[in-house]
């Protein structure tokens, strides 16, 4: 994404066990941020990508994209970023 010319920097993340059932159990994982001025484009898009805004960035969490999926998540935030509709 940074050399297609998107402020994206790639960031560890962390989740937790649902339900309460393991609650002090951290899943690591890995996500990306991006400018928060992508999150309405990205949200409208299709497919739909659905982040979280944290400090003026767009934090997506890539743990449940499968990574046969991520040539879809760049072309959909490469068609954000350039301000047209994803594919």
């Amino acid at each position: 994404m940074r050399a297609r010319g998107v402020d994206a920097l790639p960031l560890p993340t962390e989740a937790r066990v649902g339900g309460g059932g393991a609650p002090d159990v951290v899943l690591p994982g890995a996500g990306v941020a991006l400018p928060a001025a992508l999150a309405a484009p990205l949200r409208a898009g299709r497919p739909a990508l659905v982040g979280r805004l944290h400090e003026d960035r767009l934090l997506l969490d890539l743990r449940t994209v499968p990574e046969e999926d991520d040539g879809v998540l760049l072309a959909a935030v490469l068609a954000a970023h350039a301000g047209v509709p994803a594919p």
